[in-house]
């Protein structure tokens, strides 16, 4: 299963972009200006527009940034560099949530600055049921906008597919499955992207905390199937107790 492209494909497609933005940069070293690229799958088609083919970027800042900077774009060039970085949430009950940090601000001033980014984001996201709506924050981190970005019936959440995986594939997966709570891939201006998977564990009640942790970012990594996008994870315990970090292979 392609998730690198059903859920951080971000390129250009019918003069749009057609992808999930889930919070830092590609798994493939590139420039801060380059875009990396996935191949498409035999369910994606490929990314691009007739005038000014453009290749699916899986970071999806960068991705945003480069087709905003693109010379057949009308959008401004200048609003790239007021998106710093771009990270898709998901939790129990809800669709997924793209929140895009600015540095718009301080203060008030956002709210009066932040239109014209919103309103080409959510251009550019072109209604992927990945994420239902999109929240732009201020350089100090303060909600100032929000926009719809999907409004079907079916949105995605990967939360739900991967718990869905756990239960399904792993040993003990049934009994770990129920205590993954929350889903985020962050991605920025440098460096691969970085997913964090949170738990309801509490390392003083759950002796083998440490170990259930282990266990889902070795799960994590084998659903992740060497998709590009994202360089590692992270999974917590609730009280931020326990940890267990796992570097990521990408593609070949």
């Amino acid at each position: 299963m392609d998730k690198a492209k059903r859920f951080a494909r971000r390129g250009v497609r019918s003069g749009l972009l057609s992808v999930a933005v889930l919070l830092l940069a590609t798994a493939c070293a590139t420039s801060d200006e380059e875009n990396s690229s996935s191949p498409s799958s035999s369910s994606t088609p490929p990314a691009g527009r007739a005038d000014a083919p453009s290749k699916d970027n899986p970071n999806l800042l960068r991705g945003f940034r480069s087709w905003l900077k693109t010379n057949k774009s009308s959008k401004d060039d200048e609003l790239a560099e007021h998106a710093l970085s771009v990270s898709l949430d998901y939790s129990d009950g809800r669709s997924g949530i793209a929140k895009v940090l600015t540095n718009y601000g301080p203060w008030g001033r956002a709210e009066s600055q932040v239109g014209p980014l919103a309103e080409a984001f959510t251009a550019w996201w072109d209604k992927d049921p990945a994420a239902s709506s999109a929240h732009f924050l201020s350089q100090g981190g303060k909600t100032v906008k929000e926009t719809a970005l999907y409004a079907g019936d079916k949105p995605e959440n990967l939360l739900t597919e991967f718990r869905s995986w756990v239960a399904q594939n792993t040993s003990g997966g049934r009994r770990l499955a129920p205590h993954i709570t929350a889903l985020t891939l962050g991605y920025g201006v440098k460096g691969s992207g970085a997913a964090t998977v949170s738990t309801n564990y509490l390392t003083y009640k759950a002796p083998q905390t440490q170990n259930y942790l282990e266990s889902i970012s070795e799960a994590f990594a084998a659903w992740w199937e060497k998709e590009e996008g994202v360089g590692n994870v992270t999974v917590t315990s609730e009280d931020q107790g326990s940890q267990a970090e796992k570097e990521l292979t990408p593609a070949s």
